[in-house]
């Protein structure tokens, strides 16, 4: 629920933004400084130089804020580390976006070191983003055991059984398919095999629907029992690329946790620089 409303939210935002100022960033770069828009969403402009100020301190709220609550256990009182790392994913691209906008896509010097800094930043948080989902975890935010995960496995075995009344045995090669498990390629093989799963997931759904369908189970039983089949897949497949997946994990915060420390360097020297040529937005 609360991803859907950040989406709404961060679509609302970004949808308005850039509608706002849609017609001084279709004009050519060589007629914008005599636009009547200029004063107003040029990078220095009022709304320009406001994207840029608000975008940057979105970014900078969502990275503390997360990084504050990976860290200090008392600020687990304040909701699941799942639904904080939601809201540092919204702020941390609605925040790029506004930073764009403020370039008004017009990239150079400082600026374009400043910019694609950020680029490479919210890439790999994207990345991050797939692997980190794809690793089982409790509530808490933190990582299963490979035991744990089997065990979920073998419950929801038995819960979807208990529900449709078929025979555990009817299930199995249906509710836990023959899944590849990654062959060579290290982690590169794990990412391809991710992918590659994801896009059986639909198939795969088809095929449940057609056997619970096929064996007289109820109408009103088959949409639960396909969401426990769905996310019992989901658990085998992570039971397959736990491990890699976390070595994965690791090795992406060594490179994400840097980059963010580049952008956050550039910003602010783009930051005194502005400041330092009388560019202070409201107080000019």
């Amino acid at each position: 629920m609360l991803s859907f409303v950040l989406t709404v939210i961060w679509l609302a935002v970004a949808g308005s933004a850039l509608v706002a100022g849609l017609d001084y960033y279709l004009l050519p770069l060589d007629q914008r400084a005599f636009s009547d828009l200029a004063p107003l969403f040029a990078p220095t402009g009022l709304v320009g130089q406001g994207f840029g100020i608000v975008g940057a301190s979105l970014i900078l709220i969502g990275v503390v804020g997360y990084s504050a609550r990976k860290r200090f256990h008392f600020l687990a009182r304040f909701g699941a580390l799942k639904y904080w790392l939601q809201v540092h994913i919204f702020l941390c691209t609605l925040g790029p976006f506004l930073v764009l906008l403020h370039t008004t896509f017009k990239f150079g010097g400082i600026v374009s070191i400043a910019f694609w800094s950020m680029a490479i930043v919210v890439a790999s948080g994207v990345f991050g983003r797939y692997v980190y989902v794809r690793i089982p975890k409790t509530i808490n935010g933190r990582f299963l055991s490979l035991d744990a995960v089997s065990e979920q496995v073998r419950e929801l075995s038995r819960v979807i059984a208990d529900s449709t009344g078929l025979p555990a045995s009817d299930l199995d090669d249906l509710l836990v398919p023959a899944v590849a498990t990654p062959s060579g390629g290290g982690l590169v093989g794990a990412l391809a095999f991710a992918f590659r799963e994801d896009l059986r997931q639909r198939k795969h759904l088809r095929g449940v629907r057609s056997f619970l369908r096929g064996r007289g189970v109820p109408p009103a039983l088959r949409a639960p029992v396909m969401d426990l089949a769905m996310e019992q897949r989901r658990l085998v497949q992570q039971t397959l690329m736990l491990r890699p997946f976390q070595r994965l994990f690791r090795y992406w915060h060594v490179i994400h946790l840097p980059l963010a420390t580049v952008m956050f360097l550039v910003l602010g020297i783009h930051v005194a620089v502005s400041i330092l040529f009388g560019y202070t937005w409201i107080f000019r």
